[in-house]
């Protein structure tokens, strides 16, 4: 035990004892800054006209290159290197978590700091990609302390590039979800003035780019919206199947009221009994599932607090296998279970604001170590992201 190092010494207490409050906070933190909506018949007279269409567009994401991050690791174990690197190329983010926490762990029972501060950045990384914003955070925050302990300046900048890109990406997700509820609102007042060209695909789409981005409480509204619209238009069978989808996506995330509620507006005559009952098999399952996930989720909250637990009593090799245990945990949830309670549309309003502006701080203090370290090639890269902050 004497060639384990203490985890004190190097990540302060409270980067590893905050995450329960650094999810709230940053969830409230993370969310929705909406624009008015342009009218085709004003021109536009900004000098960055083409902002409206980015912020309705998919924002253009960093190539994540897998390579070169985990080539900084230098991982001796080949199997280990292939297998993270085909869980990232596939999107299995957690999973891929998972296997860089063990390296992590690893690191410390050795007491390098080196490849516990490139394997934390990674992590953050990989949580971003994710977005698991507040996840990321404290990955980031352990990793800069780290990096600062050392005085590795180009260790440093790159942890304030990462939480600058972070908090952009914290921003783009709030620009999209505003604009997907303002698009869900005009296709709502549309339907309500009796206008309906143009609506059905409207509201598909809105549903597209909330499932994207994890908003399944949005896109069930949508479908919902679509369902009336089919009602409006006399089209009885899509409306049914609108209303199934949008129960299925309720069960998804455990809220039964709605479920129950779709269900009492389904017609057996227009979906047939055999539609109805594999209906109610399918909302059954998920319901099943949230139940499961809620179960992983809670083991998942215990393993943490076990891990901050023996982390206190000096115990660094039993703390960092719960905190392992705890990303197994999670990976064997559904995503919907990470991101069914998101804050709602007005507490985020205001806050997403303060995004934009901690991704300028963050960036410009890793502007000024790359420039100290004359690295000419981050630099830009600190370009590109300022041109993302919007």
């Amino acid at each position: 035990m004497n060639r384990i190092m203490n985890l004190g010494r190097y990540i302060p207490d409270h980067a590893v004892t905050t995450v329960p409050v650094l999810a709230v906070l940053f969830a409230v933190h993370f969310f929705f800054l909406r624009a008015d909506p342009v009218d085709d018949r004003i021109e536009a007279t900004s000098v960055h006209p083409s902002f409206y269409q980015h912020w309705l567009g998919q924002a253009p994401e960093r190539d994540f290159d897998i390579d070169a991050e985990l080539e900084r690791l230098s991982l001796d174990d080949a199997a280990r290197d292939r297998r993270i690197r085909e869980l990232l190329e596939a999107g299995q983010y957690q999973h891929a978590r998972t296997l860089l926490l063990e390296i992590a762990a690893a690191a410390v029972l050795q007491e390098n700091q080196q490849r516990l501060g490139d394997t934390l950045m990674l992590l953050g990384e990989v949580a971003i990609y994710q977005q698991e914003l507040a996840a990321s955070e404290i990955y980031l925050q352990e990793a800069l302390y780290l990096t600062m302990s050392r005085d590795d300046a180009a260790g440093t900048a790159r942890c304030y590039q990462l939480l600058g890109e972070l908090n952009i990406r914290a921003r783009e997700l709030a620009r999209y979800a505003a604009n997907t509820y303002d698009q869900l609102w005009q296709a709502r007042n549309m339907i309500a003035r009796g206008l309906y060209q143009g609506v059905g695909e409207s509201l598909q789409h809105v549903i597209e780019r909330n499932l994207e981005i994890r908003r399944y409480g949005a896109a069930a509204d949508a479908w919902e919206a679509l369902a009336a619209l089919h009602d409006k238009l006399h089209d009885s069978y899509p409306a049914q199947r609108a209303r199934i989808e949008a129960a299925r996506l309720f069960a998804a995330t455990g809220q039964a009221t709605h479920v129950q509620r779709l269900f009492d507006e389904l017609d057996p005559a227009v979906i047939g009994e055999a539609g109805l009952a594999e209906a109610r098999g399918d909302v059954d399952a998920l319901f099943e599932q949230h139940q499961q996930d809620q179960v992983r989720t809670s083991q998942a909250r215990d393993y943490q607090m076990l891990y901050h637990h023996y982390l206190r009593l000096d115990q660094p090799e039993r703390a960092w296998q719960m905190r392992i245990q705890a990303s197994k945990t999670l990976a064997s949830t559904s995503d919907r279970a990470l991101f069914q309670r998101q804050a709602d549309i007005i507490a985020v309003l205001y806050n997403s604001n303060f995004a934009m502006q901690r991704a300028r701080e963050f960036l410009g203090r890793a502007d000024s170590l790359f420039d100290e370290q004359g690295i000419a090639e981050s630099r830009a890269q600190n370009r590109a992201l300022e041109a993302r902050i919007y």
